[in-house]
């Protein structure tokens, strides 16, 4: 979207033009979700807090100040109120985790089946250490890895400097490196 015509959006989103929200829902309800999918242990309550963040979004979009883009300000907001749902519930890491067994379709083929089932067995194993890492490191290294967020967005998403971003990102590095090597992923 251009400038002018993202102005006029945001305009609209905050005198309640319902067609105007609809279209960011459109837009934007895949990187909630991602958000969320990222942040919860709890997968059967993914869709009733992507709608709960979608209800705050609609609430408080008159505050929305523009200074920053819409996208991180609708982050933030998801990522505050994970945070929040985060704090509510104790939480399982591998309570997320689906059996291996039900995640393949064997074909005829032994040799493939072995490679895919070895592959998907590394993969649980590098999400399970990604979600057992502390919460700021794990946040941090799924905005700049898997969304492809900006170290300056981030760091207005998450309220921290953004030479603490970088801080936390290396950290993760270090801490999934170790545990990987412990596990025998590496």
């Amino acid at each position: 979207m251009n400038k002018d015509r993202n102005k006029d959006f945001i305009r609209q989103l905050k005198v309640g033009d319902k067609s105007a929200f609809e279209k960011l829902f459109t837009e934007y309800k895949n990187m909630i979700y991602t958000i969320v999918n990222r942040m919860v242990y709890n997968k059967n309550n993914i869709e009733d807090l992507v709608a709960d963040i979608f209800v705050k979004i609609y609430q408080n979009i008159r505050r929305f100040d523009e200074r920053s883009k819409l996208s991180t300000w609708m982050y933030r907001i998801a990522y505050n109120h994970c945070l929040d749902y985060i704090r509510k519930a104790k939480r399982d890491p591998l309570e997320s985790y689906e059996p291996l067994d039900s995640k393949f379709h064997l074909s005829s083929n032994a040799f493939d089946n072995e490679k895919t089932l070895l592959k998907e067995e590394r993969e649980q194993v590098l999400y399970a250490l990604v979600d057992s890492m502390p919460e700021r490191y794990r946040m941090v290294l799924n905005f700049h890895y898997f969304k492809g967020i900006s170290y300056r967005d981030i760091s207005e998403i998450m309220g921290i400097p953004m030479g603490t971003v970088k801080t936390y990102l290396f950290r993760a590095k270090v801490y999934l490196r170790e545990k990987m090597k412990k596990s025998g992923v590496l």
